[in-house]
């Protein structure tokens, strides 16, 4: 885990080296407007980041001690309170202090969120789409489809089990970076980039003969409007490989690249790929192909040996954050970019045989902006064993008179944030029904 940063100087340095190592990419010349004409995406990125399995919350972010006649909640409660950092509290375990006392003042937390179930499949459903019923498109999906459906990366999906489209807008998926180079060089030698896979001139014509082909088809007399839209769709593929090219240009070198790392939790060893999934996201999105990322963080489903797996998992998740962070500031995209993390659902608020815990249907969100003037701030509650407590939805109170905050309030806010309401609704894929909540208020919070 790096180390906490206060110094201007030392974190100016820090930011000038992930720069050079992503091979300078802010800036790079003649990447302005791609050849096709289609100019790169410039507007806000959407990330979201699934803890896979279920996380426990209250030992992130809504910390619970241990109630006097109740079974206990958490052992970490026996020798220590919950930390803070300005209007947030949290566990003090893993490396949660640095994490929270270097981002509070840029998330607003959300705690209380009722799933509504003890599925994972519904759960990841839910918290995902703002819906529990199949037929809405996830955030990103939703975010991409707003805002950059002709970019050929639109939607990455790097991880996890959230991916839906409702038909709105395709998706590309990479269980490794490294193959995005063979995508974006699909001419050039797999085992050497420098070397084309038939002669260059060979190429050259082939590109010639097929560009004069189309053209020609788009001037045939008896072409049908499905004709049409087919040569219009085979077009823009090949325009947009152009800008694939240029994101050949953009990949940090295979030494640069983030390596998969592995870390112990008791007796169980764990791997993870998520700072190379940050890396792969944050490099589509500097080459301006792509406004949405889905990211994601598994074992979370700890039904043994439950307090060494969620400090260990937390521990590289505020590694990863942080990363996450400080490359987009070294990429010039920070300021862009909302980052939302949330899980399946919770874990029980007690221990089993097996010292581990069960699922449990109340979680939490984080949502992360570089200098949030909405941050430091908490939303929602849940009562001393993890239930989820009633708020006033305009105050957002703790009220016996509120609602239960669940996903669909997520949704319906952060569509609203991002401006993505009025185009989900003329897609009939808005999410309707559940009270507005001023989740990005930059006064009001829930207080207990």
């Amino acid at each position: 885990m790096s180390k906490r940063r206060t110094a201007a100087t030392s974190r100016r340095s820090f930011v000038k080296s992930l720069a050079l190592g992503a091979g300078a990419l802010a800036g790079t010349p003649g990447f302005r407007v791609m050849a096709s004409g289609l100019a790169p995406y410039s507007g806000r990125l959407l990330v979201t980041l699934e803890l896979n399995g279920g996380a426990d919350v209250t030992q992130l972010c809504d910390p619970k001690v241990n109630t006097p006649g109740e079974l206990k909640i958490n052992h970490w409660a026996d020798m220590a309170d919950p930390g803070e950092a300005g209007n947030i509290t949290f566990a003090p375990v893993a490396d949660n202090f640095n994490f929270f006392n270097r981002f509070g003042a840029d998330m607003v937390v959300v705690n209380g969120v009722d799933a509504q179930t003890n599925s994972h499949e519904t759960g990841r459903l839910f918290n995902w789409t703002g819906s529990n019923a199949e037929g809405r498109p996830s955030l990103s999906a939703l975010h991409a489809a707003a805002n950059s459906p002709d970019q050929p990366l639109a939607y990455s999906v790097y991880g996890g089990n959230t991916t839906r489209t409702a038909g709105l807008v395709s998706y590309n998926r990479f269980d490794d970076i490294g193959r995005l180079r063979e995508l974006s060089q699909p001419t050039r030698s797999s085992w050497n980039p420098d070397e084309f896979m038939r002669p260059e001139l060979e190429i050259l014509e082939a590109q010639r003969l097929t560009n004069e082909s189309v053209s020609a088809l788009f001037t045939a007399a008896d072409l049908t409007p499905r004709q049409r839209k087919s040569l219009i769709n085979f077009r823009s593929a090949r325009e947009g490989r152009e800008g694939l090219e240029k994101l050949a240009e953009l990949l940090p070198q295979e030494d640069e690249l983030q390596q998969w790392e592995e870390f112990q939790a008791g007796d169980n060893m764990f791997g993870s790929n998520l700072k190379q999934q940050m890396q792969g996201a944050l490099t589509v999105m500097q080459s301006g192909l792509g406004s949405s990322a889905d990211l994601s963080l598994g074992a979370f489903d700890s039904h043994e040996n439950h307090d060494v797996i969620h400090d260990a998992l937390y521990t590289h998740l505020a590694d990863s954050i942080t990363f996450f962070w400080d490359y987009a500031e070294a990429l010039g995209l920070a300021d862009r970019i909302l980052l939302v993390v949330g899980s399946d659902f919770g874990r029980t608020n007690m221990y089993n045989d097996g010292d581990g815990k069960d699922h449990w249907p109340i979680g939490s969100y984080m949502l992360m902006e570089q200098g949030a003037r909405w941050g430091n701030r908490v939303v929602g509650a849940s009562d001393e064993l993890h239930f989820a407590r009633r708020i006033n939805p305009n105050s957002l109170e703790v009220s016996d008179n509120g609602i239960i905050i669940t996903p669909a309030h997520i949704h319906r806010a952060v569509q609203q944030y991002l401006g993505l309401d009025d185009f989900a609704a003329q897609n009939g894929v808005g999410i309707q029904n559940v009270e507005d909540i001023p989740l990005f208020s930059s006064s009001l919070q829930t207080r207990v």
